[in-house]
């Protein structure tokens, strides 16, 4: 017998109130930094953008709508969040959230991509025929699509829930009982299924984008002598921040994946207590994404370094001048 606590982790709801409206104020100033920051970017800030949108949307599901609370080592769980108030499923919540995490990822390739065709417009040469871009552009919205329609129907229906709990673990009725809500799934070969096509598009697309950004450098090698200092500097430094981002996404849906295959083949149960907390804490490293991704964008895109800098320098600038004018105030009235 496994040791479930089924009791409710408040601390975890607090986490996903404060980390949600941290995430909410950071992935407003970068909209606003794409919107009202890029004069010197092209058309390429509407994909940052929408990488931007896809970030907070995932925000707002997974720390106000959702917040999701791990039942290891059962593919089990519950949400907490504002949607389950109103009687909506974990499982619906939990497709969402999936949903928007793809999204997420597959909006970052879309930049890559853009970057991609610039760089070879500006070369002239190595550009992807748009019929592949589209082909590809296609591939990404059937996977989502697909998954959508897959993740839909791998969980245990809502009426047959406690029956099931009943007949497969009689231990825990009465803490299933106990929660307001809650889904669970069966790792039976539909479920492996779906999630066998999951990995398998996911490393399909991760592929195809190492070769896009494997030729990106390649052109940026020869675009470096055929335009000035500044340019290049401008289409590096978008790449690596683009890099950077993607890097920081992962922490999104990483601890997800994780959770899944532990789930499905941990077999120690001595250790289930203390991978449960680890699954916990994964939850809460995927809650900060959001954070992470925006002051990555910051550091390493200069445009919008030089304007939080210069925010800084302004904000101590200001301060400097209180202090100045204070201090003579007491010389003024003598």
């Amino acid at each position: 017998m496994f040791d479930i606590d089924f009791s409710i982790p408040y601390w975890l709801t607090t986490y996903y109130h404060v980390i949600g409206v941290i995430s909410i104020l950071f992935d407003s100033f970068s909209i606003y930094l794409v919107l009202f920051r890029s004069d010197k970017i092209d058309n390429f800030r509407y994909f940052l953008l929408y990488f931007q949108l896809a970030c907070t949307s995932t925000d707002i599901i997974l720390t106000f709508l959702m917040q999701p609370v791990e039942l290891y080592p059962i593919l089990a769980g519950y949400s907490m969040g504002f949607l389950a108030q109103f009687g909506v499923t974990t499982h619906f919540c939990l497709t969402m959230l999936m949903l928007s995490e793809i999204y997420q990822i597959e909006s970052m390739i879309f930049c890559f991509l853009r970057k991609h065709q610039t760089i070879a417009s500006t070369l002239r040469k190595y550009a992807i025929p748009n019929w592949l871009v589209w082909s590809f552009f296609a591939f990404l919205a059937f996977h989502i699509c697909a998954m959508g329609a897959l993740f839909s129907q791998t969980s245990i229906d809502p009426e047959q829930q406690m029956e099931y709990v009943r007949m497969n673990f009689p231990e825990y009725l009465q803490g299933f009982q106990s929660l307001p809500n809650f889904s669970i799934y069966e790792a039976d070969a539909y479920f492996l299924g779906t999630v066998i096509f999951a990995v398998s598009c996911g490393i399909f697309a991760f592929l195809v984008l190492c070769i896009v950004i494997a030729n990106i450098f390649r052109m940026l090698s020869l675009l470096k002598t055929q335009i000035s200092a500044s340019n290049y500097q401008k289409h590096r430094a978008a790449v690596w921040s683009l890099l950077a981002q993607f890097a920081t996404s992962g922490v999104c849906f990483i601890p997800p994946l994780a959770l899944v295959f532990v789930a499905l083949f941990s077999i120690n149960r001595g250790q289930c207590r203390f991978i449960s907390v680890i699954v916990e804490y994964l939850l809460v490293i995927a809650c900060s994404h959001s954070s992470l991704n925006v002051l990555v964008l910051i550091a390493t895109f200069p445009p919008y370094r030089k304007y939080v800098l210069s925010l800084v320098k302004r904000k101590k600038k200001i301060a400097r001048t209180g202090l100045s004018v204070l201090s003579l105030k007491p010389s003024q009235m003598s």
